[in-house]
């Protein structure tokens, strides 16, 4: 279409396309992950990631993240939990190597006073071991779980954090590094439960959650680290499905708008080289050295966004060729299908590339929002976009070259096949009936009539939106469009989710954990900071005033183990040390009784000690707000320690500010970015034709035109923020990236019914006559275009995840809603663009 083919070629292009799908197949193999936190914030003055870069100035201090296996016990733990307890304890280390393991079997140790032999001494043993059993591996009958249960009960250390309040679940958790995978700890977690191995093909194409073995039938896993592993492989699974059937149906469905299935599969075959194509570009750039922000682009939980995006540009393009070539055929069936292309192609190539600019423009200005995820679905599409029109002027008419297809090929030559005939037509009638009503009622008003009904509308749908943002500013306590992110939306009934339920019960020891680092703010003395008894006694009240915040769970750190010994100890007797030597004795006999020392730098160093705040993490909204007050106490009333947060945690719960933010001048942007594409094409479309044009034609204002144009655009957004406050969808990275794809549906369907228009006028014909021929007799593209993309986004209401139902819903409305637009509002307005050509010339148009 954009250049001359022949058979010859045809097949020459369709081969290269062929064979480097194939090595974009391969590639997709290859294709690094990256969790939905993992360097999310691309502002570098953010002031929890300043606090971050400062905490990595202490590296002696261990900054990981943490996981955890979750036991549940029904009927109350017995001896039998207890066994397993320690077994699995023994198993996770030999998991987990570079990790450090913690549980009531593991690095954990029950300290009481000794007095036999006439003096009293502190010894140590821990809560479970396997020299708890006798020599065949059994528990000895005088074991009394009663009194065991008593004593762990009175280890503020473990209780409730390793055992849960009623003794019905147990947690054995495992520190990890800081640089772990998250993709990589949660097949490693698979692989230990399940009992088997899993291909990474396995949980990208359908493997949405964990499955134990019988021996591990009652363990969950609780904690983000391992949880946004799990949602990145449930989403992509779950929206790769529901987007692939979808777009067979969408098939089906183009089968009888084009009334040919060869026309059909060609569309969807063209789409899917897309897909495979985008994603084999993530590797592609990382090994090209393209960085955006410093780092390479990765495959992230939202990668939904850019098949989306993928869908309605690629149904766009391929399905308005084939109508365009289609007509052409009737007109001409004489000519050869190469001939037909070529002329195909001189009509769609500037419409083409209007629509593939403002797409790939309107996607490249994803950053402002200022989240990487955002950003790299903006890249993605973009780079998608620009694929997507390659494809349709090249790969498209070679691919029907070699494979044919006419528009009335359905029930042809087969008698028994009439019946397809007959719903194709029946088909089209249907379809046809919305713009020739369309048409009807404006041909029925004059131009300023027609003018005031579209403003109205417009203005009535902007003036709901107005007044939600205003309320939701006036009343932030009470929002009707929350922004917050609750991706264990994303994860419900999964392994992951039956931990949160244990959790985040009443007294449990809550599903998120909040990293800080506490360290004195000035240490004049050389000694270490952390045996100071007036930092260690300021730090412990720093503690307890962040577990009577609102919303804590419990908070925890060495300080309870200190100050059990210090309690217990016969030479101190006290809450806390009272001096240096006491407190350096007590820390060091705690380091001395780990089974891994590894595990006393995730909890204290010479300079100070780790703070772990837990908290239901169900949103990032009232996470944030913890955290914040967290820090407000400490600035407050801590002036003297200087504390920092550390761990992916505390990313995730800020990316709301940016979204808050960022999106209204996004959407703000977006608006004179079209503006301005439609004015310069306009008014070059007008230069262009200004001498060709013959006398007494009119012509397009560009201004009012490109106005005109951009109705739509906000009627449709206008109409998304009343839907998100009535059906409560909050604005998160999925529907702040979903908007986007809003403005390529509306300008994608705005620019053709102009241009038919247009080109009506400039041939000579009045106004209503062109009106006419754009929506009575073209009108039918445009709402099969909506159509054919509701019907694939229609099979996301089916997904189990209510997120991905949330875009389903987002993306038909948004369609329907353009489709409107386009073909009512902005056709009411556009009489009332219409000027007279002053400089007309002889010839003909042509």
């Amino acid at each position: 279409m954009d250049f001359k083919l022949n058979r010859v070629r045809a097949r020459w292009l369709v081969a290269l396309a062929l064979i480097l799908t194939l090595a974009g197949a391969w590639l997709n193999l290859h294709v690094k992950s990256a969790g939905i936190v993992q360097d999310a914030l691309l502002d570098v003055n953010n002031r929890y990631e300043r606090w971050q870069r400062e905490a990595a100035t202490h590296p002696e201090l261990t900054q990981g993240d943490m996981l955890s296996f979750v036991l549940d016990f029904p009927g109350g733990i017995g001896t039998e939990g207890l066994g397993q307890i320690i077994r699995m304890s023994e198993e996770l280390r030999t998991q987990f190597p570079e990790g450090v393991v913690w549980s009531l079997a593991s690095n954990s140790a029950d300290y009481r006073v000794d007095e036999t032999g006439g003096s009293s001494t502190l010894e140590s043993r821990p809560h479970l071991s396997r020299a708890l059993l006798d020599p065949q591996g059994r528990w000895p009958a005088d074991f009394d779980l009663a009194d065991w249960k008593r004593r762990v009960q009175q280890d503020s250390s473990v209780y409730p954090v390793l055992i849960g309040p009623d003794f019905d679940h147990a947690q054995i958790i495992v520190f990890l590094p800081p640089d772990y995978s998250e993709q990589g700890i949660l097949e490693r977690c698979a692989r230990y439960l399940e009992q088997r191995d899993t291909p990474t093909w396995q949980w990208m194409l359908f493997k949405g959650d964990i499955r134990p073995a019988p021996a591990y039938a009652n363990v969950s896993l609780g904690g983000w680290a391992v949880a946004r592993g799990l949602m990145h492989y449930a989403l992509i699974s779950d929206v790769l499905f529901y987007s692939t059937l979808g777009l067979l149906i969408a098939t089906l469905a183009a089968v009888f708008s084009l009334g040919s299935w060869r026309q059909a599969v060609q569309v969807s075959v063209v789409i899917l080289m897309s897909f495979v194509l985008v994603r084999a570009a993530i590797p592609v750039m990382d090994w090209a050295g393209l960085r955006f922000q410093g780092l390479p682009v990765h495959e992230r939980v939202y990668f939904l966004l850019v098949l989306s995006a993928l869908i309605v540009s690629g149904i766009s393009f391929n399905v308005r060729a084939f109508e365009a070539y289609n007509e052409a055929w009737r007109e001409h069936p004489e000519l050869a299908p190469a001939e037909l292309w070529h002329r195909v192609g001189t009509g769609l190539r500037g419409k083409f590339n209007v629509v593939a600019l403002i797409a790939f423009l309107n996607f490249a200005t994803l950053p402002q929002i200022g989240i990487r995820g955002i950003m790299e679905v903006g890249v993605l599409s973009a780079l998608g976009i620009a694929l997507q029109r390659l494809l349709a002027g090249h790969v498209l008419p070679a691919l029907h070259l070699c494979l044919g297809g006419v528009p009335d090929e359905l029930g042809q030559q087969r008698p028994h096949r009439a019946w397809l005939g007959r719903l194709h037509a029946r088909t089209l009638r249907a379809i046809d009936w919305l713009p020739q009503a369309s048409w009807r009622l404006i041909a029925s008003l004059r131009p300023r009539q027609s003018l005031l009904l579209s403003l109205g509308l417009t203005g009535l749908a902007l003036a709901a939106a107005l007044g939600i943002m205003l309320h939701d500013v006036r009343e932030p306590a009470a929002p009707w469009i929350k922004v917050q992110e609750r991706p264990i939306d994303y994860l419900p009934g999964t392994i992951v989710d039956r931990a949160r339920g244990q959790l985040n019960r009443p007294g449990g020891a809550g599903f998120g954990r909040l990293s800080y680092l506490v360290l004195p703010r000035q240490n004049p003395s050389s000694q270490a900071a952390i045996e100071d008894p007036v930092f260690l006694a300021r730090a412990f009240e720093f503690q307890k005033r962040v577990a009577g915040l609102p919303g804590a769970m419990p908070v925890r750190s060495v300080l309870d183990k200190l100050g059990q010994l210090a309690e217990r100890s016969p030479d101190v007797h006290a809450s806390l040390p009272g001096d240096r030597a006491q407190a350096h004795e007590l820390l060091q006999m705690i380091r001395w009784d780990l089974d891994d020392e590894k595990l006393a730098s995730y909890f204290w160093s010479e300079q100070g000690l780790v703070l772990y705040a837990a908290h239901a993490a169900d949103n990032s909204r009232d996470l944030r707000d913890f955290a914040d007050a967290t820090m407000a106490l400490a600035e407050r009333d801590f002036p003297d320690l200087q504390v920092l947060p550390f761990g992916r945690l505390h990313t995730y719960h800020q990316t709301d500010r940016y979204i808050s933010e960022g999106k209204p001048l996004n959407v703000l942007t977006s608006f004179p970015l079209v503006l301005g594409v439609c004015l310069i094409w306009l008014g070059w479309r007008q230069i262009a034709l200004r001498k060709r044009l013959p006398t007494g034609a009119r012509t397009l204002a560009p201004l009012r035109s490109a106005l005109a144009i951009s109705l739509p655009f906000v009627f449709a957004y206008s109409v998304v923020v009343v839907l998100m406050a009535l059906c409560q969808i909050p604005l998160d990275q999925a529907s702040a990236c979903a908007t986007a794809l809003g403005i390529n549906a509306a300008i994608d369907f705005d620019i053709y019914v102009v241009d038919d228009f247009a080109t009506r006028l400039a041939q000579g014909d009045p106004p209503d006559a062109a009106l006419h021929h754009a929506l009575h007799e073209r009108g039918r593209v445009t709402l099969i275009d909506a159509l054919l993309n509701a019907v694939c986004f229609s099979f996301l209401m089916l997904s189990p995840f209510l997120p991905i139902q949330r875009l389903g819903l987002m993306m038909i409305v948004l369609l329907v809603a353009c489709a409107f637009g386009a073909l009512f509002l902005m056709t009411g307005v556009l009489r009332s663009c219409i000027e007279p050509v002053t400089r007309p010339a002889p010839e003909n148009l042509t």
